[in-house]
């Protein structure tokens, strides 16, 4: 990048850090390479045969193949809303908030929400708020809540559960839908097709 750009890497890693929306996409590829270092141990540990990643507009970043005769899985990769974004109760944020809508929308009012069935899978990564990019929460998109006017989409905000503490399912249904372990929702979702 230094000889196609002409500069210096701490120029470019300067630039970076003092441009918000480049850090805002850094910020995406940094939850998809973590995300996809978590896809490679868990296919070398044998939970599922393969995994494709895309870097494509409008498409799923990730699809991880069960078994080479399975049903095929698209994962949908988001970052945790910014530092200060969250679910407060007397002013303690109680849930973390991700926002699962596209950056720009067309000329149909629901065309910013995602489609229900456009990913299977939705990893959260929590490293703006916890600080570690390892860090991840999983939900399956069909536990997800639906879009008040539009049934056929996804809500655009999340509660997710700070980690560590037991979701208070009193404030929010949706809060039992999440997994620190990708291969535990897999398994989990194994279940659900099974039966």
């Amino acid at each position: 990048m230094e000889d196609e750009y002409s500069l210096t890497a701490s120029e470019l890693l300067d630039m970076i850090n003092e441009r918000f929306r480049l850090k805002v996409a850094l910020a995406g590829a940094v939850a998809e390479v973590q995300c996809e270092k978590r896809l490679v141990d868990l296919r070398e540990a044998g939970v599922f045969s393969r995994y494709e990643h895309h870097d494509l507009d409008d498409y799923p970043d990730f699809t991880i193949f069960p078994s080479e005769e399975g049903p095929e899985l698209k994962v949908e990769v988001k970052n945790v809303r910014n530092y200060k974004a969250g679910y407060r109760q007397g002013g303690e944020i109680v849930a973390y908030m991700v926002e699962l809508q596209k950056t720009r929308r067309g000329a149909d009012e629901s065309s910013r929400f995602y489609d229900a069935d456009r990913f299977d899978i939705v990893a959260v990564c929590l490293g703006k708020k916890t600080g570690n990019y390892e860090d991840f929460l999983f939900a399956r998109a069909a536990d997800l809540r639906r879009h008040d006017k539009f049934p056929d989409k996804l809500a655009a905000m999340h509660r997710l559960p700070l980690p560590g503490t037991v979701p208070d399912l009193s404030l929010e249904a949706e809060a039992d839908v999440w997994y620190d372990s990708l291969e535990d929702l897999l398994n989990v979702m194994r279940g659900v097709e099974d039966e």
